[in-house]
């Protein structure tokens, strides 16, 4: 049953929950204060984040130093966010697609991670399963398609409850009856009441204005909260001007990590192949995109990240010096240099070609036509 009437639960009475919050925890452990403060989340917290930023902004709390706030595949204008994903043609393309009697398991798909693995265990396979049978298979850790069911299963097991403190004893005059509170992930009773806000555009001219590092970053493999309507809600909704162009970005393993792009007093970054958790889908390159948020492109590019194989599937040799570490100037002359060999070889295509040609001219034509009952002819490599 809750406390408060249902129409207190919304964004404003957790805003003001969490800044009470924060109040209380400076006070209590002040070895803190006056250090750098960031406030990062990903999904709905494109409306906590902002509402909290804007409270803190407006009413700062005495040595809680803010510096800025980053936000992954956020719910932030509904409008935005719910228009279209893609031009008509892609629309048209993808549903041809999903409708079509070829798609092996329409229910299978997963609109969080377009790209991942979904967990296809029915009710009993799962059930015999045991998490601590599955060995993670680098130092990233164990995540797999089926980590909520297992995580559901685990915090249902008798001894877990006991821990917890969660299970309590129902006496009538008859029987004694144990009672054991349920989990599971979503109590969708209280997201139905929960009052949400359809958008925080509002919050955004006072929290850009205040001179606070913003990033907003998006899993391009995200199709609910994608980044098309993300970049939709940052230029149209809140018509901020490009201040440097789209272009790509490399990560430690020196695959293409996505795309970024700056905005006046903001930076929005895709994460290439990550879903709408980015961090537990690409999580080498989550790390670097962090930290280059916080300490900045130069001391990132020096830190030593952790390596495993499945980052490294290229084979490359990833000691050896690239294109991305080079200066601008080197990779200026460098083309200079394949653009003068392309010259060359052009003009030598051209001397062979002419050459050829006139050779041609003086010989019969030697082609003839295959039947259908004679073989293929067979090439020499």
């Amino acid at each position: 049953q809750p406390v408060l009437n249902d129409t207190d639960y919304n964004d404003n009475f957790t805003t003001d929950r969490a800044y009470e919050f924060l109040a209380e925890f400076y006070a209590k452990y002040p070895r803190y204060k006056n250090r750098e403060f960031y406030i990062t989340g990903e999904s709905y917290a494109g409306i906590y984040i902002p509402f909290l930023v804007h409270k803190l902004v407006q009413e700062p709390i005495s040595n809680v130093k803010l510096t800025g706030f980053a936000i992954g595949n956020p719910f932030t204008d509904s409008a935005s966010d719910g228009g279209p994903n893609c031009t008509q043609a892609c629309a048209d393309y993808f549903m041809d697609v999903y409708t079509s009697s070829s798609l092996a398991n329409p229910q299978a798909f997963n609109p969080y991670n377009i790209y991942g693995d979904v967990c296809l265990l029915g009710e009993g396979q799962s059930g015999a399963l045991h998490y601590h049978n599955i060995r993670a298979s680098s130092h990233r850790g164990a995540y797999v398609p089926c980590q909520d069911d297992y995580t559901q299963r685990y915090l249902q097991q008798p001894a877990v409850v006991r821990a917890l403190n969660l299970e309590s004893t129902s006496t009538s005059s008859t029987t004694t009856t144990q009672v054991v509170v349920s989990w599971s992930a979503c109590n969708f009773d209280i997201a139905k009441n929960y009052h949400r806000t359809p958008s925080t555009l509002d919050k955004y001219p006072v929290i850009l204005e205040a001179g606070l590092k913003a990033l907003i970053y998006s899993g391009d493999a995200d199709s609910v909260v994608n980044f098309i309507g993300t970049q939709r809600w940052l230029t149209k909704g809140l018509k901020l001007s490009v201040q440097d162009k789209w272009k790509a970005w490399f990560a430690p393993d020196k695959q293409l990590g996505g795309f970024t792009v700056r905005y006046t007093n903001l930076t929005f970054t895709t994460i290439k192949g990550a879903g709408h958790m980015v961090p537990a889908t690409r999580p080498l390159h989550a790390l670097y995109l962090f930290e280059c948020f916080v300490y900045g492109q130069v001391d990132c590019d020096s830190f030593a990240y952790p390596k495993d194989e499945l980052e490294y599937l290229s084979g490359a040799d990833l000691t050896a010096p690239s294109d991305i570490d080079r200066q601008p100037e080197q990779r200026s002359n460098q083309s200079l240099l394949w653009a003068a060999l392309g010259l060359v070889v052009a003009a030598a295509a051209g001397v062979v070609g002419t050459v050829l040609y006139l050779n041609r001219a003086k010989k019969t034509t030697q082609y003839v036509e295959l039947t259908a009952g004679q073989p293929k002819p067979v090439y020499s490599n």
